[in-house]
């Protein structure tokens, strides 16, 4: 494909209004001043992603009847998505890197993380990496009371114990890390915890989960997007997606590991909250079923 050099010129506020009215959208007197707010504060190319799909291809024309106001609806459904999506992954980051960190302590010890033989690396993630990944984020910590405790008082091992370390590192780490452990016992045991009794469907799962909370914490679009990490179905418990990329497998993958924890959560009654207060907003733009609320995982 031949290429060619950037030509386009940065647009005003003011002047990417008049071409959105240009195309066909509308935008009352009234409204005028928070439309402007909205590209000035947004911006165009932000809120883009929200009205793109209504244009025409062949004309670049909205269609008839549609308002600024549904696209800054859209966005706020969204926003409000995300929020919801980080505040949930936020309570399963907790308690699987807490799980883990029990579970491999007990077994083999407190420094699990620095003995070779608990994992099996690979071309992606090995030892070298993770031990460099945990010494940077205990060194970006070291002023957290709990990390300087531990250096004031040993100095052997050289880094805290799990328990410590995973106060520290991302919710990335211990997805990748769980990937590598050598011992299927270990894989299953911790997934078990969870309820799941399939490894693999457990790493898919939180590798998703990752994914999506990404995503979510740098104001990436939730709506109408795809997830680029499947899911695995869990057949044993009939969670079956016929979209595994859609916003609904991390929904319900988020639903089934929350309420196996035991820990309170309104994730469900607030995602129905969602779709009540932001009705224009479809639901299959999602990938959630009409009967979404009574399938499995939920």
């Amino acid at each position: 494909m031949n290429k060619t050099t950037f030509s386009k010129t940065a647009a005003t506020p003011e002047q990417l209004l008049a071409k959105l009215r240009l195309a066909g959208l509308d935008c009352t007197t009234a409204y005028e001043q928070t439309a402007l707010a909205y590209l000035t504060c947004v911006g165009g190319y932000r809120l883009k992603g929200y009205w793109f799909h209504f244009v025409d291809p062949t004309t670049k024309r909205f269609p008839p009847g549609l308002r600024f106001e549904d696209i800054a609806v859209r966005y706020e459904f969204d926003r409000s998505l995300r929020t919801l999506t980080i505040s949930a992954i936020d309570r399963l980051e907790v308690a699987i890197r807490t799980v883990m960190a029990n579970y491999l302590s007990l077994k083999h010890s407190p420094h699990w993380f620095l003995t070779p033989g608990v994992f099996k690396p690979n071309r992606s993630w090995g030892m070298g990496q993770l031990i460099k990944k945990i010494e940077d984020e205990v060194h970006r910590s070291h002023e957290k009371r709990f990390v300087k405790h531990y250096f004031d008082k040993h100095d052997e091992p050289y880094l805290p114990p799990s328990w410590s370390v995973s106060e520290c590192v991302t919710f990335g780490l211990w997805s990748r890390t769980y990937a590598i452990l050598r011992d299927p016992v270990d894989k299953k045991g911790i997934a078990k915890k969870f309820g799941v009794d399939k490894s693999e469907v457990f790493e898919s799962w939180i590798h998703a989960l990752t994914v999506a909370r990404n995503i979510a914490a740098h104001h990436g679009q939730l709506l109408r997007t795809k997830i680029q990490v499947a899911p695995a179905n869990y057949k044993a418990m009939n969670i079956k997606f016929s979209d595994q990329k859609s916003f609904f497998a991390i929904a319900t993958v988020v639903s089934y590991l929350l309420n196996q924890t035991g820990l309170p959560n309104t994730w469900k009654p607030d995602i129905e909250h969602l779709f009540a207060q932001y009705p224009s907003v479809a639901l299959a733009e999602l990938g959630f079923p009409l009967n979404w609320k009574s399938t499995s995982g939920w």
